[in-house]
């Protein structure tokens, strides 16, 4: 056993679990499509596919990158005799997601002008996609998936983050110019309860090259850890 200070801070360092992801994509769902129990499946550990009714909402600004925050408030007791609160409670604790759609697709379109477009038809003669925004703004939930892919062939892991009930808190600004840039589709979306499983956010950690880090990871391969929606 290392027994050095120096002995010590060498042996805890395992730069395998420095998670630089060379791919993403967010997924989306309504909220009638299955919950996400698992992302990897089998004695190998490849990723499983997606239920039915989750669509992916194409190609993300690699500049804007995938933006993943948690806003915590808390409330403090503080007592006479004590510089430092003697309790205090979480009263908000909020997960977000914000990403900037490179395509012009319905589900990009959808989600960030906040409308439901399943009932739209194209002109039959001209192809045209028309709509009205609607006078009172109608908050959308939905599922929403982010998988990324770290490493490939048998040191791949996969990492994934999912709101059972993501709601867009915030949509950002568009461009037309003839210069640089392009007619874009940010938003950010917030993580909200899901009344029927009691939680708001899944986390996801799967792949091969995971499997094999286990114990290094801090978890015990020979424990099977199982982690139900609501638990």
């Amino acid at each position: 056993m290392p027994s050095k200070v120096a002995q010590l801070e060498i042996a805890r360092h395992q730069r395998e679990l420095i998670l630089k992801p060379r791919a993403a994509h967010v997924f989306g769902a309504p909220t009638t499509t299955p919950v996400v129990l698992n992302i990897t499946e089998g004695p190998s550990s490849q990723l499983a596919e997606l239920p039915t009714g989750y669509y992916d909402f194409g190609l993300l600004d690699k500049e804007d990158a995938i933006t993943l925050s948690r806003e915590m408030e808390k409330a403090d007791i503080n007592a006479i005799g004590y510089s430092n609160p003697v309790r205090s409670d979480i009263t908000s604790d909020i997960f977000g997601m914000a990403f900037k759609g490179l395509e012009t697709n319905r589900f990009n379109i959808e989600t960030n002008l906040g409308v439901d477009l399943s009932g739209v038809t194209p002109d039959p003669v001209t192809g045209e996609v028309s709509f009205d925004q609607p006078a009172v703004a109608l908050i959308r939930r939905q599922r929403y998936m982010l998988l990324s892919e770290v490493g490939s062939g048998v040191d791949t892991i996969y990492f994934g983050r999912q709101f059972l009930a993501g709601e867009v808190a915030e949509t950002g600004e568009q461009t037309i110019t003839d210069g640089e840039g392009y007619l874009g589709w940010p938003f950010t979306v917030n993580a909200m309860v899901d009344t029927d499983y009691g939680v708001s956010v899944r986390h996801h950690f799967g792949g091969p090259g995971w499997k094999n880090l286990l114990e290094e990871a801090g978890f015990d391969p020979k424990v099977t850890y199982v982690v139900t929606i609501g638990g």
